[in-house]
């Protein structure tokens, strides 16, 4: 049987990565996609027409009858504990939990936080990305028997031809970009923090470029960031990136920062793995493992140390990594063995249980 993926509708400037006829874009038509909408009215009706995803997805399921139903998010656990209860009367339901802390501690309203473990507990198998979160899950009351680690892949970096922009000196200024949402766990505040630090003199030779979709109040960063005199320092770049922009700016750093206060696993990261850049990145989550403690690939800090982060930016001009952070990531296709493993023991989970159980 061929995968069938449940979606949203693209939004503007966002490139097709699946096959057309495998794709269903039920949820979000009104609130996202090319007509997507911004702002608290917006989140409610976003809300509504997550339970009607849900209901679609449900009705999607009987008719078409999957082997297994593969969730990526949780969204609104209370009703997507519904909606798993609904889709494992069809199919065994694996879900992939990418944060193990609930949208990595994000300001999110009660409807959001209530009910996470008990979504995921409703759940035949459950996948995370590293040891760690495992250990986690397990502390917080889930059978260690159904959840199963497999890594994240590397992904494909956009085609971007640009370069860092060189003076008339002919001295190109040290890029250092941050990219992805502008969320609060993201630490954007913890490297405005850091840059004053620096001393002036090192700041005058490195520009760091912050670019993302705003999920914060951007007005206190910019406010902090000129009480410290960065203006020169810090390109802020903020809203949706095409892909050809997004390659562009990637394809023209010459490192990456990470000041994560917490993370699971990085996207981003695996977007970048492979244009050979030092990462400087806190020492949580999967960062310890991809980039290692031997300076090879990059540095790790504690995401609280702004010195300490500091210290590294500067130390990171003119350097290139020695090795590669994608070198102990597994390929896709080990992953894709590993994920259909998940899938059998699913099924033989299910089916010992049976959907009336569920």
């Amino acid at each position: 049987m061929q995968p069938r993926w449940l979606t949203r509708p693209l939004r503007r400037d966002e490139e097709p990565a699946l096959p057309p006829r495998a794709v269903r874009p039920l949820f979000y038509r009104m609130t996202d996609g090319p007509r997507r909408r911004v702002g608290r009215l917006a989140k409610v009706a976003k809300g509504v027409e997550h339970w009607l995803g849900l209901a679609a997805a449900g009705r999607e399921a009987r008719s078409w009858r999957p082997d297994v139903i593969h969730l990526q998010w949780l969204v609104l656990p209370l009703l997507d504990a519904r909606g798993v209860r609904r889709l494992r009367r069809v199919a065994p339901v694996v879900m992939t939990v990418h944060d193990v802390t609930p949208f990595n501690g994000k300001d999110v309203s009660a409807l959001q936080r209530r009910g996470f473990a008990e979504a995921l507990a409703l759940a035949d198998r459950l996948i995370v990305h590293t040891a760690g979160s495992r250990a986690q899950l397990v502390e917080a009351g889930l059978p260690a028997a159904h959840i199963d680690v497999v890594p994240h892949g590397l992904l494909e970096t956009p085609v971007g031809s640009a370069a860092p922009a060189v003076d008339e000196a002919g001295d190109a200024r040290w890029r250092i970009v941050q990219f992805g949402r502008i969320q609060h766990y993201k630490g954007v505040d913890l490297l405005i923090e850091a840059l004053g630090r620096i001393a002036p003199a090192d700041r005058a030779r490195i520009e760091v470029v912050v670019a993302g979709e705003p999920q914060v109040d951007t007005a206190p960063l910019l406010a902090r960031a000129r009480a410290l005199g960065l203006e020169d320092t810090i390109d802020f770049r903020f809203g949706f990136l095409s892909e050809r922009a997004m390659g562009d700016l990637l394809a023209s750093a010459d490192a990456f920062v990470f000041p994560y206060r917490t993370i699971e696993a990085s996207g981003v990261l695996h977007l970048v793995a492979g244009l050979e850049r030092l990462i400087v990145a806190s020492d949580t989550g999967a960062f310890p493992d991809l980039i290692g403690r031997d300076g090879a690939a990059g540095t790790l800090v504690d995401p609280a140390d702004p010195d300490r982060l500091a210290a590294a930016l500067v130390d990171t001009i003119g350097r290139r990594p020695t090795r590669g952070i994608g070198d102990a990531v597994p390929g896709w296709d080990e992953i894709g063995r590993r994920t259909r493993a998940v899938y059998e023991r699913a099924r033989r989970q299910w089916a010992g249980r049976g959907a009336a159980g569920s």
